[in-house]
């Protein structure tokens, strides 16, 4: 006799209890996706604000940057595969395959969605401003009009080479991470100890997006810390904002509702709390 097979468990529908999206935060938004694009374009100030390592940069450039350096551009295109991932990460796996697919809800996967992109326009909105500004030269800089590095090779002509403060990979994925983190806690998307493991996971990669842009002479530490600092106030910072609503929104629901229903004398009016 075959023994009972266990029910399979179907997972319950999520339901958005938080303030939804609204115009301001459409305009909000935009607009920062606006100055990120129009800092993408700008080039850095002529005069540069920061120029060298600061405090411990030259000891961690000693320590960690690759040799020789064709090792050093793997490890730049190795920080551009990270950064991609844990930049998708909030859309492709919490919005899209969790809530959306698994969870069954479009409307929290929408909701979702709103929210990392206005997150990290603003992010890419502060770290190019700052960018643009600051016009500090990247490490490897220096070594423009050397053997290695000859004047007219496309890294010591190109305006990116006084990108470096600070770092947009480290700010985009730290603040990614943050929005994996706030998500899956704010909504139990997957339940423990897998909301947990989530967010440990988005700030692994983070945190090897950062080291890899200092292996890679992209980078100081100072550049790098400072954008997982950023990315990480934003990242938390405004889906908090969209989250802080949950007791008004309870209460909205809870709110009195006035039905009409048949009563002897024609229609009675109906108040339910």
């Amino acid at each position: 006799m075959e023994p009972p097979r266990a029910a399979a468990v179907t997972p319950v529908p999520l339901v958005w209890h938080w303030s939804r999206f609204s115009g301001a935060d459409y305009a909000i938004g935009l607009g920062a996706g606006a100055v990120a694009l129009a800092a993408a374009i700008v080039h850095p100030r002529p005069q540069h604000s920061l120029q060298g390592g600061l405090w411990f940069d030259e000891d961690v450039r000693g320590a960690l940057r690759a040799r020789p350096l064709s090792n050093r551009h793997i490890f730049r295109s190795a920080s551009d595969v990270s950064v991609a991932l844990v930049a998708g990460w909030p859309f492709l796996a919490d919005a899209l395959s969790t809530a959306y697919w698994y969870r069954g809800s479009r409307d929290v996967a929408q909701e979702l969605v709103l929210i990392d992109l206005q997150t990290l326009a603003i992010s890419s909105a502060m770290q190019g401003v700052t960018n643009v500004l600051v016009s500090r030269e990247r490490p490897y800089g220096r070594n423009c009009g050397s053997a290695q590095l000859p004047n007219d090779s496309s890294d010591c002509t190109s305006a990116a080479r006084y990108r470096s403060f600070y770092s947009s990979h480290s700010s985009f994925s730290f603040a990614s991470a943050a929005l994996v983190c706030t998500h899956h806690f704010r909504n139990q998307l997957l339940g423990p100890p897998w909301d947990a493991l989530s967010c440990a996971g988005g700030y692994a990669v983070a945190a090897t997006t950062a080291t890899f842009r200092v292996v890679g002479d992209m980078h100081y530490a100072s550049d790098v810390l400072t954008g997982a600092l950023m990315g990480t106030i934003i990242g938390y910072g405004v889906p908090l904002l969209h989250y802080r609503n949950r007791a008004l929104a309870q209460r909205a629901e809870r709110s009195l509702q006035l039905e009409l229903v048949p009563s002897p004398g024609g229609l009675g009016l109906l108040g339910i709390f």
